[in-house]
């Protein structure tokens, strides 16, 4: 995956101490090798996790013309066909993302539509002196950038960038209340004030006049008026499994017992002449383990299977130090268990694994859609609803009376007015217009939202790559293959929520290939230990204390808001944003 980062200085004379610096800060993505670019406008430097290309492939990458020179991270799964229509058989750089500054001095940016892969690229335009900072279609490597002094810098991480660029800092209060209202930031938001986040499937473009957002792809184009067989969708699931698989180093499967990664897994078996090694987390509370589907799956397989058992000690003394690490709100205590995961890939000599995320999204399996589906009225109509979807009766998971009651039980009365006027709902948070809004089924739009507010930032993001990186290991994602998404835009609704079920033209592809125990279970999420298995005397009263110095809550919102989810149970335990938030903000530094 790696992790890029550097400065853009349009006027020239780019600060190169600061690129140096944040490489530093994330060699954790790229352990492998350094490169670097200096121009008189840029500065950039590449953590290189080496997946492909590892003999005759290196960066920057140029085109044939050299007007455009890139640092890419990521992955292009297929790279080999983009070649062929790019012409000429002499590549001489074999690493895959050598494509991108090709097809952006061939097509524009719109050339970037046409990768199948994960990336996060800066592409200079040598001729026009602009960068562009693109990412792929649903935001899988993360890039966030800042504009300080006429100067714009960049990284993968928020924390390498924040504490290398001088400050000061201070926290964005629209991105603390949509923690508080969806459980998630949305980009182009971050939790830091001035620091954003390239929005998935487009590109931002700097140059001496300002800068300018190009989306070139965007999830929602549902087609839904032809049959897709069951037999098309697992040769297109089939097919993404093997391009994920491609590598020239070892990728493993992450198996969590549920249909999505049982799917990738009993896949991947029957592609390879030896299965991959799988990795799950058990956990000892019976409501939480999944350790007996996973076996199932491995013993179906074949694989040599590793379990990780996550304790509530495990969770107590790593849950702080993962926020720190990902300068990401939390709102479950599950990454703790990711990250031990993605620790025990590292020991089993393994550098990249294939993971399920996108399934639930795209072909419609949480609870929600079945609700959605069943539903013989539409919900109430808000003004604000209009405001952040483009439709006054979809709400996406907002209980607005719940949301005013948590927001009192915590804000400080400085944030709640702060807050005021800059709420979460005055952006829009898909990339829908209201008539394009209008024209969706509940269900489509709902989808449109997951993957905005939920994949990209949080499953894919802080879930994903933070926790996969921080030990050099890259994650693919099967069910985000461009093939997967163009069938799962094609099924009608109808087909994907079934008898109160979701996922369930997926199902019906693999029946008879799955074990009818894996087959047919029950959603269940991932999730670890809560607070209150966790957190002893000491460290509650740490955490209280970050809570109190946040200058962003009451100094008793963790006993309030304990006390209004005794009352009336809330979706999530606020508490851990709460604790997570006053954590970043500690770590980097920012004003109130």
């Amino acid at each position: 995956m790696c992790g890029i980062c550097g400065t853009f200085a349009p006027g020239g004379d780019p600060d190169r101490t600061l690129s140096a610096t944040m490489v530093r800060r994330i060699t954790h993505r790229g352990p492998d090798e350094v490169y670097s670019l200096n121009t008189p406008s840029v500065s950039m430097k590449l953590a290189r996790l080496g997946m492909t290309g590892l003999v005759h492939g290196w960066q920057p990458a140029e085109d044939r013309s050299g007007r455009f020179v890139a640092m890419t991270n990521g992955e292009i799964y297929n790279a080999a066909r983009l070649r062929r229509e790019l012409g000429g058989d002499d590549w001489a750089n074999t690493v895959d993302v050598a494509v991108v500054p090709e097809l952006v001095a061939r097509y524009g940016v719109a050339g970037l539509a046409r990768i199948d892969g994960q990336f996060a690229t800066a592409v200079l335009d040598r001729a026009e002196n602009a960068l562009y900072l693109a990412r792929d279609r649903f935001g899988v490597c993360p890039l966030h950038y800042t504009g300080v002094g006429g100067q714009v810098h960049f990284c993968s991480e928020i924390k390498a960038l924040v504490t290398t660029v001088p400050g000061p800092w201070r926290v964005d209060h629209t991105a603390v209340d949509q923690y508080l209202s969806l459980g998630n930031v949305v980009a182009p938001r971050t939790l830091v004030r001035d620091v954003h986040a390239v929005p998935l499937g487009c590109a931002v473009r700097f140059d001496a006049d300002g800068q300018d957002t190009i989306r070139y792809w965007r999830y929602g184009e549902f087609t839904a008026g032809e049959d897709v067989p069951a037999e098309e969708l697992r040769e297109r699931v089939r097919t993404a499994v093997g391009d994920r698989l491609t590598a020239d180093v070892e990728i493993g499967a992450y198996l969590s017992g549920g249909f999505d990664s049982s799917t990738i897994v009993v896949e991947a078996a029957r592609l390879l002449e030896k299965p991959p090694k799988t990795f799950s987390v058990v956990f000892d509370d019976a409501a939480l383990d999944e350790g007996r589907f996973q076996r199932v799956i491995a013993e179906a397989a074949g694989s040599e299977h590793h379990q990780v058992r996550c304790t509530a000690a495990d969770v107590a003394g790593e849950f702080e130090a993962m926020v720190r690490h990902c300068c990401h709100p939390q709102r479950e205590t599950y990454n703790v268990a990711a990250l031990m995961l993605s620790r025990e890939v590292g020991f089993a000599g393994v550098k990249g694994v294939v993971s399920g995320e996108g399934a639930d999204e795209l072909f419609f399996g949480y609870d929600s859609y079945v609700f959605d589906a069943a539903r013989r009225k539409p919900p109430t109509a808000r003004e604000e609803n209009a405001s952040a979807w483009g439709r006054a009766d979809f709400g996406w998971e907002v209980d607005w009376a719940r949301l005013a009651a948590r927001k009192e039980a915590c804000l400080a009365p400085e944030a709640a007015e702060a807050v005021a006027g800059r709420e979460f709902w005055r952006d829009r948070l898909v990339p829908l217009t209201d008539a394009e809004a209008a024209a969706l089924t509940p269900m489509q739009l709902r989808s449109v939202a997951d993957v905005h507010v939920q994949l990209a930032g949080h499953l894919l993001g802080d879930h994903g790559d933070s926790m996969l990186m921080a030990n050099s290991i890259e994650g693919r994602y099967p069910f985000l293959g461009n093939g997967v998404v163009d069938a799962a835009l094609r099924v009608a609704d109808e087909r994907k929520v079934a008898d109160f079920e979701g996922k369930a033209c997926l199902k019906e592809a693999y029946g008879g290939l799955l074990p009818e125990s894996v087959l047919h279970r029950a959603k269940q999420g991932f999730t670890a230990h809560g607070l209150t298995a966790v957190a002893d005397g000491p460290t509650l009263a740490r955490w209280r204390d970050l809570v109190a110095a946040s200058g962003l809550f009451r100094p008793d919102a963790l006993d309030a808001l304990g006390g209004l989810a005794a009352r009336r149970p809330d979706k999530w335990d606020v508490r851990l944003s709460v604790i997570s938030i006053s954590t970043v903000v500690d770590e980097l530094g920012l004003l109130p």
